[in-house]
């Protein structure tokens, strides 16, 4: 993972933000579904975005990029 850029700019929907955020408190996505009611599908899909815009692989990787950032 590349840190040395800390200032880029990454544009993240509402809904990113949401399953970010709670993705960060360690929630599984199942249980982000439920909280917010869509499928898991839909949860796996907004991770999947939230892991190509942060260019990460892992969720340790992008939460600690998404705090970088000051998004969480």
């Amino acid at each position: 993972m590349d840190t040395d850029n800390t200032h880029e700019k990454v544009s993240l929907t509402k809904r990113e933000l949401d399953v970010l955020r709670l993705l960060a408190k360690g929630y599984t996505s199942t249980w982000i579904a439920e909280e917010l009611g869509i499928g898991q599908s839909t949860v796996m899909d907004h991770r999947k975005k939230l892991h190509k815009k942060m260019k990460v692989n892992r969720v340790g990787e992008l939460v600690f990029k998404a705090t970088e950032l000051h998004l969480i």
